[in-house]
């Protein structure tokens, strides 16, 4: 009797779950923004592939822009290209200045935005080690460079000396 209850219950179960097999699913709606994110993320390959020269004459071109969010970022992408410390520091400047801005463009370049302020501001403080590196090893090389002329002149000494003193 009691497997039949249970076989019962469990016919009665399997009906209930076949029954709500159509329940309501979310619907995930991708939302597109009408940011020029991709625009800009083009002009940074394109930026990346620049000589000097021409990056020299681009951000000549960039400065003659109207000041706007996107014309800020750009901008910034082409100083940060110069590897400056001075010109990061003006790009950092320029992204600061779009983070302030409240405007619906900026909103929307924000995350962009962030994106490149933490990584010009790891730039800047890769370049700040490698200097740091740089002046230790000048002070190590100039270190070096003693020791071995006071070796050379210790050495002129012994050899100045007369052999009978041994």
């Amino acid at each position: 009797m009691k497997n039949k209850i249970l076989l019962l219950a469990c016919c009665l179960l399997l009906a209930a779950c076949a029954a709500q097999s159509d329940a309501p699913t979310s619907n995930i709606k991708l939302i597109h923004s009408a940011s020029n994110i991709d625009e800009l993320l083009s002009y940074n390959a394109v930026l990346r592939k620049m000589p000097p020269a021409e990056l020299g004459r681009e951000l000549q071109r960039i400065n003659a822009y109207p000041a706007s969010p996107s014309n800020n970022v750009r901008r910034a992408m082409a100083l940060s290209m110069t590897r400056d410390p001075i010109d990061l520091a003006k790009a950092e400047a320029q992204l600061w200045n779009v983070m302030a801005d409240n405007s619906v463009e900026a909103e929307k370049l924000k995350p962009l935005v962030q994106l490149l302020v933490s990584s010009y501001a790891d730039l800047r403080r890769v370049a700040d080690n490698a200097e740091k590196s740089s002046i230790q090893l000048k002070d190590a090389q100039r270190k070096l460079d003693q020791l071995n002329d006071k070796l050379e002149a210790l050495k002129n000494i012994e050899r100045s000396l007369p052999a009978g003193g041994k």
